[in-house]
């Protein structure tokens, strides 16, 4: 009897439900992983093919500027070697390169005298994401390495030289050009973990206020059909289209309640994080009222969405434990431009996958507030009206699914053109 009720307890327990999202996550850490482990490659195949682009303006010519050019030569790909700086810029923006490298008048006679050289870095980006640093990590290593050759020339000259300028012989003076802003002092690395540090967030809180709220709608209505209590309501005498219709109110207004705390929770967590340094400043990435109110339309909306698609894969349920299972293919499609969004850029990623991530409506508030940062408002605003749409269309489907019986005995989502067959 024992062995029994432990069985009755571990089947109720592994569920498949239950299984199928531990396997879910275990495959979503996963990637995450794989996701972490191929930008380290990059970065190492970036170094060892020489395929990060830069272009070197070369003002001295002396033997040092020569090192300094040849070891940057062994990890990045030079297009231009030469003292025209309009050259240079114009053969490195043609080339989409990342940084143009000017080295100054007098950088062997500082080196040959004591003294510390310069070298001026401006760097040409595009995207925000972590993905994006690689070419920028991959250039700030070369240039520590290049520094480090000429270490190795004066320490084996065996000439008269100080020891501070043999550990240090550069200074690196970093410029970035950002979307058609300049930023002095700092690389895009820096820029970037500043920007991303705002917003690595919002894509897993974005993805758990839909989880949770897809889940309670759809678990709602498997308790609903297994309680018979919606079967009781479409038997009487109220027009199937207002029972729909008041699921869809009722969604809107918990979507609104939902997106309102989320906004004070993320004013707050933006505020706490302090204010723009003076160099960032330049950037303008502050947020104003109307940037925080689009946040909030696009949270609304993208939690509209999913609440309706709830409504429809719910109608597919016959029972509570059936509702359960039904909630992955929106598990799914949160989590998915949850790690996109974490890792890459909208503007830097390849075109199938900007068209897969703006497809999907979870992903617009997920990339909202980075986007009203870069003043990327076409992006946000067609976001808006797409998620909208979307919800247009779901609210339609839902209402022709409710004028059939498929509403109350449930089938599975593979049988979906039954669901259109009218009752009588």
């Amino acid at each position: 009897m024992l062995i029994t009720l432990i069985r009755k307890e571990i089947k109720e327990m592994l569920t498949r439900s239950t299984i199928i999202m531990v396997v879910v996550m275990a495959g979503i850490f996963s990637l995450m992983g794989s996701l972490i482990s191929d930008i380290q490659d990059d970065m190492v195949t970036n170094i060892a093919d020489g395929t990060t682009i830069i272009a070197v303006e070369n003002r001295d010519g002396g033997p040092y500027s020569s090192t300094f050019i040849a070891s940057l030569s062994k990890g990045a790909n030079v297009i231009y070697s030469g003292s025209s700086y309009e050259e240079a810029y114009a053969t490195l923006a043609a080339n989409e390169g990342v940084a143009l490298i000017t080295i100054s008048q007098d950088f062997s006679l500082n080196i040959s005298t004591g003294h510390q050289a310069e070298v001026a870095v401006l760097w040409l980006i595009q995207g925000a994401g972590i993905a994006d640093t690689i070419p920028g990590a991959v250039i700030d290593l070369l240039l520590t390495t290049a520094g480090q050759e000429i270490s190795r020339q004066l320490i084996a000259s065996n000439g008269s030289f100080f020891p501070d300028i043999v550990l240090n012989p550069v200074i690196i003076n970093n410029t970035t050009e950002f979307r058609g802003k300049t930023v002095d002092g700092l690389t895009p690395i820096e820029i970037n973990n500043f920007i991303n540090t705002r917003t690595m967030i919002i894509p897993i809180a974005i993805m758990m206020l839909i989880i949770m709220g897809s889940t309670s709608v759809i678990s709602s209505m498997g308790m609903e059909k297994e309680n018979r209590t919606l079967e009781t309501l479409l038997s009487m005498p109220i027009h199937r289209s207002h029972i729909i219709m008041s699921k869809i109110i009722g969604s809107a207004v918990a979507g609104l309640a939902l997106g309102l705390i989320y906004m004070v929770g993320f004013v707050n967590y933006f505020n706490s994080l302090g204010g723009f340094s003076e160099n960032l400043a330049a950037l303008e990435l502050e947020l104003g009222t109307g940037d925080y109110v689009l946040i909030g339309l696009t949270v609304f909306a993208a939690l509209l969405a999913g609440l309706c698609l709830a409504i429809i894969l719910g109608t597919f349920a016959s029972s509570y434990r059936q509702a359960q299972s039904l909630t992955f293919p929106i598990i799914g499609l949160a989590m998915l431009p949850m790690m996109v969004t974490m890792f890459m850029d909208f503007a830097t990623m390849p075109p199938i996958l900007k068209v897969i991530t703006f497809a999907i409506p979870f992903s617009h508030p997920m990339m909202a507030m980075k986007a009203l940062m870069l003043d990327n408002y076409p992006l946000v605003l067609s976001g808006l009206a797409y998620s909208l749409v979307f919800t247009g269309v779901m609210v339609v489907i839902a209402v022709r699914i409710f004028t059939t019986d498929r509403v109350v005995i449930g089938s599975a989502p593979g049988k979906f053109k039954l669901a259109f067959r009218k009752s009588p």
